[in-house]
């Protein structure tokens, strides 16, 4: 699919915005399209490494493959998985200002940047990582996450706010279903937890987005004066 490995940055300096949900359910989907994955967690709590070991032990399943990383190994684990062949590789960050995020938007090929919109203080951890992105010449783009299912005011509001900061907004939202949330102790996804949901769909819509991005290589660039 890709002429050479992508690397795709999850990041935003603030919890609760669905980072990890983001990465693994991407790394799922691609791995899911037959794509060589990784899925590279720098947050010192694991959480998506725990997750994939619950897959293995859970679901016989070891792919996508995680692996803890620091910031200091991240350059040398990228070039590892580019000489074993990896398609792509995905970066979940820690939230909070840290070292991390910006190692891993040094190194990505795509910024993705979650968020919710459940209140005004929701989008504070949006801007530092857009300038992030915009300071380090990186596409960037940000995606919506559990959103009210049908709530047109929380996706006008997201809009407004990141067009005011010049960062373009993914055309797919990942909704409030309770299949992300269920699917996590089991060790899967929502699209492999109820296949064919709007939760599933979603994923889906969101992944082929993904893929149309990083094969343009060149798009949702942020805007540089809006976020200086």
């Amino acid at each position: 699919m890709f002429k050479e490995m992508k690397v795709i940055a999850v990041a935003i300096n603030k919890g609760g915005a669905g980072k990890t949900t983001t990465a693994k359910t991407l790394a799922t989907a691609a791995a899911q399209a037959g794509l060589n994955v990784l899925l590279l967690d720098m947050d010192t709590q694991q959480n998506s490494v725990k997750w994939s070991r619950r897959r293995a032990s859970q679901q016989g399943n070891p792919l996508p493959l995680a692996r803890f990383v620091t910031e200091g190994d991240l350059a040398d684990e990228l070039d590892r998985a580019r000489a074993a062949g990896c398609d792509l590789a995905i970066i979940d960050t820690p939230p909070g200002r840290s070292s991390e995020a910006p190692a891993a938007v040094e190194a990505a090929d795509l910024v993705l940047i979650p968020f919710v919109a459940e209140d005004v203080d929701a989008f504070d951890g949006v801007p530092p990582t857009a300038r992030l992105a915009r300071m380090a010449g990186k596409p960037a783009a940000g995606i919506l996450n559990f959103a009210f299912p049908g709530s047109k005011a929380q996706e006008e509001t997201a809009r407004g706010v990141l067009d005011a900061i010049g960062l373009p907004m993914a055309p797919v939202i990942l909704q409030r279903f309770n299949a992300h949330r269920d699917a996590n102790p089991k060790g899967l996804t929502a699209q492999e937890f109820e296949p064919g949901s709007r939760a599933a769909q979603d994923v889906e819509a969101l992944w082929k987005w993904v893929c149309s991005e990083l094969q343009k290589g060149t798009g949702a660039r942020v805007h540089k004066k809006a976020v200086a």
